[in-house]
């Protein structure tokens, strides 16, 4: 352990030298006569240029950090520190320097530092060395900023896919909205089966051994089917309680096609694809995803899908579940929010139990049937999808050798061994093959059921759940959307000129400054606003970019507005 020396410099400010017991050599950190001025220097040579964030390597006694915040008081800063004891030591003399910073030091996973930072005007990161700390350790330093750079790499990835879905997510919701009148709200689930058993049915390969175990149980556990195991529970003639889907893409209407849906009642995400609820014949409950996460503050934010914000104020909230990407996950934090416990899964494999992608009986089966000839036959076309994958190895379920997964499987894995690292409710692993999952038991499904604490009849619960009308109340929604389709309509008056004087644009301005207005056409213009803030443009340019995209926009709500049905 070297030794950290506290003394005072000539002009009367702290300075830090370590000192190597091996060798006996001092590191000073510091100027040793007047560290504040040579802070003053570094910072005053150092140029951000367009950055949004400042990695600094190195938090010393933090003189650089303080210069740092007063030159760019509105720039996120983020200190990189190899030595905690050195971070104590800050903390203890120089308090104020660490005010509103976050620190990555050894072992500190940059997802939680990233996790509270919008990227969404993200113009860069720069790199403040402070010398004599990253030569303490550069190889710690320099792995760490790598770590910092991928991933705003990934999250700006994340970002410019979410561009992609948003405006498809809108339409959705819009469609949807009527069926709310009809449908009961998830959160009326939430709390009301503790100590029963959840069980979450998902359409991986090993699922076809788990259908006769489900029949059995159905009366004494929850039943939470996927989307895509739905038709292969039909099948077997076993009736899930809920069958949830959150998928916005047309094709997920196949899971539901030519099932009987009378008596499992379907969960949808209000972006889910509007055929579905339009042709859903069982009872009908709606819910939003919605992601939590702690800032820098240490204040709880809740992250809504575009428009929902909107709805709600005229609404109340309508019910959040997570995601960790996959409908499976989403499921896992439904029966979490419900209060089951144990939360048990099967079908989730997350490998290619049997060489095989999806249980035999989904509609992935379905639509390569047509595809089967003397030289291909299901095995071949199930081999040909995973030699397209990235494939890896990974321990199998009962520890006993390995078996084929591949990255994106593995990602849900690690989603599954944390979540359930988190929670209080056990969760076992009732799938009997694929992958291995970390934090859970491995048990056969009716034993598993047999561990719930609560004898109650789920059926029960749930029709005196469902047979209290408090269906969601529309007329508020339906005034609104008339409200904000005229205010469109003028949007749309103003923005006929192809080249508006300046008594015009500040009309537009006007209108936008309208919180509802503002809300519905944000995630419509986050594109571009995202594509200026990652570029230099002139004034009239940039002005040019969001006019022609206030443009666009509103005629694209416009659409979505008269594709509600709720202005007849």
């Amino acid at each position: 352990m070297p030794e950290y020396l506290i003394t005072d410099s000539r002009n009367g400010f702290k300075t830090l030298s370590i000192i190597d017991n091996k060798t006996g050599k001092e590191i000073k950190l510091h100027s040793s006569y007047d560290p504040v001025k040579e802070a003053e220097r570094s910072i005053d040579a150092f140029e951000k240029g367009r950055s949004s964030i400042i990695a600094v390597s190195g938090i010393a006694l933090g003189y650089h950090l303080i210069e740092l915040k007063k030159k760019y008081p509105d720039t996120k800063i983020i200190a990189i520190e190899n030595d905690t004891e050195i971070t104590d030591l800050c903390r203890k003399i120089s308090p104020a320097s660490l005010e509103s910073i976050q620190i990555i030091a050894p072992g500190t996973d940059p997802d939680i530092v990233f996790e509270g930072i919008d990227l969404s005007g993200f113009k860069g990161i720069s790199h403040y060395i402070h010398k004599p700390s990253y030569q303490l350790n550069p190889e710690f330093y320099d792995k760490a900023m790598n770590a910092i750079k991928l991933h705003i790499s990934s999250r700006i990835s994340d970002l410019l896919t979410r561009f992609e879905f948003e405006e498809k997510w809108l339409q959705n919701i819009f469609r949807n909205l009527k069926h709310m009148e009809n449908s009961d709200s998830v959160s009326k689930l939430f709390g009301k089966f503790r100590g029963l058993p959840g069980i979450i049915v998902s359409a991986g390969p090993s699922l076809k051994h788990s259908i006769e175990d489900l029949k059995k149980i159905r009366n004494k556990a929850v039943i939470v089917a996927v989307d895509t195991s739905l038709k292969i529970l039909d099948k077997h003639n076993i009736t899930p309680h809920f069958v949830l889907t959150l998928d916005a893409q047309k094709y997920s209407v196949k899971h539901f096609t030519g099932v009987k849906t009378d008596k499992t009642i379907l969960i949808a995400d209000m972006v889910s694809c509007p055929s579905i609820m339009n042709t859903f014949t069982g009872r009908k409950i709606i819910s939003t995803t919605s992601k939590y996460y702690q800032n820098s503050q240490g204040d709880i934010v809740r992250e809504t899908t575009p428009g929902i914000d909107w709805i709600e104020k005229k609404t109340g909230p309508l019910g959040d579940i997570q995601s960790g990407g996959s409908v499976a996950t989403s499921a896992f934090d439904l029966l979490l929010n419900m209060g089951c416990d144990p939360i048990i899964l099967t079908g989730q494999d997350l490998a290619y139990s049997g060489r095989e992608y999806h249980c035999s009986g989904t509609y992935h089966n379905d639509d390569w049937i047509p595809r089967i000839s003397r030289f291909s036959n299901l095995d071949t076309i199930n081999q040909n999808v995973i030699r397209k994958r990235k494939i890896k190895y990974v321990r199998r379920y009962g520890n006993r050798n390995t078996i084929i997964s591949d990255f994106v499987f593995d990602l849900y894995r690690s989603w599954f061994e944390d979540s359930a690292g988190r929670i209080s409710a056990s969760v076992i692993n009732a799938t009997g093959d694929g992958s291995k999952i970390n934090n859970t038991k491995e048990m056969n499904l009716v034993d598993a059921v047999k561990t719930g604490t609560s004898k109650s009849d789920p059926q029960s619960i749930i029709d005196g759940i469902i047979s209290v009308n408090t269906h969601n109340d529309i007329a508020e929604i339906r005034k609104s959307i008339i409200h904000e389709f005229q205010k469109i309509e003028n949007l749309i008056d103003l923005t006929d000129s192809e080249e508006p004087d300046e008594s015009t644009i500040e009309e537009i301005n006007n209108l936008l400054e309208d919180d509802d207005t503002h809300s519905l056409l944000k995630p419509l213009m986050r594109r571009s606003q995202f594509y200026i803030s990652r570029h230099t443009f002139e004034t009239d340019k940039a002005r040019d970019i969001i006019y022609n995209d206030v443009k666009m926009s509103v005629r694209k709500m416009k659409e979505i507005l008269k594709g509600s049905g709720m202005m007849e």
